[in-house]
């Protein structure tokens, strides 16, 4: 994370120290908060798109800081002050190192770690059912997993089979192919983000336990 909020703010640094009319620096500076905001909305809406969008704010913001030197170029002319070409000169390194050398770190550094995945590939369960959510808080992040477990029973006397059958057929419902042993994983994300989330159904003599795991990309 650490990573990915320092190669978000080199364009916009960049632009702040390369910036040379007012005009141009406050169009190009809405501008890059106006990208930034589209991407975080397409998150929210497509949260599996994370990986596309943290690549596409990069890339984007390199682009539109690239754009604004130009048209700045063309503006007041192609020569800088000598005070200013140091600046000048840094301003257009951040952008290209966000373009090379940042994107891929950040996507690298995406797949590398597991991550806490969502109660909500389970919640809210069907009527009839109470759950409570055991893990939440990261604790059992182990080696190259995190997982949250989720506790389902019955609240209207059902059998613990009939909880199971229950489960299962919500969990079908949303996508999962779940296989004998109740087990079934997919692709967090698209295509940059190569990490998997699993789930897990088992059952006890009292309860019916579905275990949310979040895998990272590369063993």
């Amino acid at each position: 994370m650490t990573l990915i909020v320092g190669c978000a703010a080199l364009p916009a640094l960049a632009w702040l120290l390369g910036a040379r009319t007012r005009r141009v620096g406050w169009i190009v500076g809405l501008a890059l908060v106006g990208w930034l905001a589209t991407l975080i909305l397409l998150v929210a809406v497509f949260p599996r798109a994370g990986a596309e969008a943290v690549l596409g704010s990069l890339l984007g913001a390199a682009l539109i800081v690239a754009v604004g030197h130009a048209v700045e170029d063309r503006r007041v002319g192609g020569t800088t002050p000598v005070r200013g070409a140091g600046l000048r000169r840094f301003s257009m390194a951040s952008a290209i190192g966000v373009t090379g050398v940042c994107a891929p770190l950040v996507i690298l550094g995406l797949n590398t770690d597991p991550f806490i995945p969502s109660a909500d590939e389970l919640l809210p369960v069907p009527a009839g059912l109470v759950a409570s959510v055991d893990r939440t808080d990261g604790t059992s992040c182990g080696s190259g997993v995190c997982d949250v477990s989720v506790s389902v029973r019955s609240g209207s006397g059902q059998p613990v089979g009939e909880v199971q059958r229950l489960v299962r057929d919500h969990l079908s419902a949303r996508g999962w192919r779940l296989d004998d042993d109740g087990r079934s994983c997919r692709p967090a994300g698209w295509l940059l983000d190569r990490r998997t989330t699993c789930v897990d159904v088992r059952q006890n003599a009292a309860l019916v336990r579905v275990t949310i795991e979040g895998h990272r990309a590369f063993a």
